[in-house]
């Protein structure tokens, strides 16, 4: 079975909803942990 990631933008990083997930075991990075917040969509899918 594969584990769930994800990456998670300024518009869907609420900290409750990161905990939630990180919680039950899904790897969740966000814009802020990885400092690139405001970036655009393109280059944060690079």
């Amino acid at each position: 079975m594969s584990q769930i990631r994800l990456y998670m933008d300024e518009d869907s990083g609420d900290i409750a909803l990161v905990l939630a997930l990180q919680n039950r075991g899904v790897d969740v990075i966000t814009t802020l942990s990885v400092n690139r917040l405001r970036y655009p969509d393109e280059e944060q899918l690079i």
